[in-house]
This record gives structure tokens, C-alpha cells and sequence, in this order.
């Protein structure tokens, strides 16, 4: 069986091969581990909780892995929204967490609408819209009524699959 030998020894040498060819290619891909974000979830049972990741689909994107919670309370009007970001850049990553406290302006059988006037700077505003009916969720953001500049954009709530 000395032609098993070999043929085991070839191929271990092609995978190491091709693995080292790909690493001096493009290092970061093969170092770089894999980040997931929560699965899609908005759940309606005990108020309003929402779960997963903002892409954004307007303005500048960071490029960043994120996850979001919101809950929000339907007696008090308000939703608290947990964000953290994960950063990959050449000399590893940073994580960042933010909280967000939102002001509901319109909750009823079909959606919800909510602002943070005060999260993002002195000067941007958080919208929050969450369609109850089809069960998706949006943030926009832009600069305030008093004149100042900033960022305008818009992301879109989603999720890994379990």
C-alpha cells in the first residue's frame, strides 16, 4: 500500500500549499473570525422587543458587525435600544456598546414610531418606525429642525438565521 502513502502525503502537501498561497495572497480573510448578529426577532407579547443588526441601506456605512435590542414599554411610551458595533480594522478589533432612549410618538395596532432626539450628537435625531404588521423594522436619521449639518441615513433591522 505504499501508493496510498503517497497519495495521502500529496494531497496533505497540496492543502498546506494551498492554504499558505492563500494566506500570503490575503492574509486578513483567513485570520479574520466570523461574527453573526442576532436572529430577526420582534416579539409582541409583553409590550414591543425587537432583535438583530442594522444594515444600513442609506448615507455612510461604517462597515461594522452590529446587534440591537429595543424594548419598548407601551405604558410609559418609551423604548430603550442596547447597540453595540464590532470594528474589524488591520490591528484587530474594537467593540463600542451604545444606549438610546426613545420617545414614542405613535404606537397603535399597526405600527410604532418613536424618536431619540439627543443619541447620536447634539444635533442628529434617531427615528425608529416598526411595521407590527409585517414585522420589519427601519431607523432614519438626520439632523434636527435647528439648522445644524450632520449625517442623513437609513438602515434596515435584520438577522442571521438560528
Amino acid at each position: 500500500m505504499p501508493i496510498l502513502r503517497y497519495l495521502s502525503v500529496a494531497l496533505a502537501s497540496a492543502l498546506v500549499a494551498a492554504y499558505a498561497a492563500a494566506w500570503i495572497v490575503s492574509p486578513a480573510p483567513l485570520e479574520r473570525t466570523a461574527t453573526t448578529i442576532p436572529p430577526l426577532r420582534i416579539d409582541q407579547s409583553n409590550g414591543l422587543a425587537l432583535s438583530g443588526g442594522w444594515r444600513t441601506v442609506a448615507g455612510y456605512d461604517h462597515g461594522t458587525t452590529n446587534a440591537s435590542e429595543i424594548i419598548c414599554n407601551r405604558e410609559r411610551q418609551t423604548c430603550f435600544e442596547a447597540y453595540a458595533s464590532l470594528l474589524h480594522h488591520d490591528s484587530g478589533e474594537d467593540l463600542e456598546a451604545q444606549a438610546f432612549d426613545y420617545e414614542v410618538t405613535t404606537w397603535d395596532d399597526q405600527r410604532l414610531v418613536a424618536i431619540n432626539t439627543d443619541g447620536m450628537g447634539e444635533c442628529l435625531q434617531r427615528f425608529l418606525y416598526v411595521d407590527l404588521v409585517g414585522e420589519s423594522a427601519t431607523l432614519e436619521w438626520h439632523p434636527g429642525e435647528d439648522g445644524c449639518e450632520g449625517d442623513i441615513g437609513k438602515a434596515v433591522l435584520v438577522g442571521d438565521p438560528l
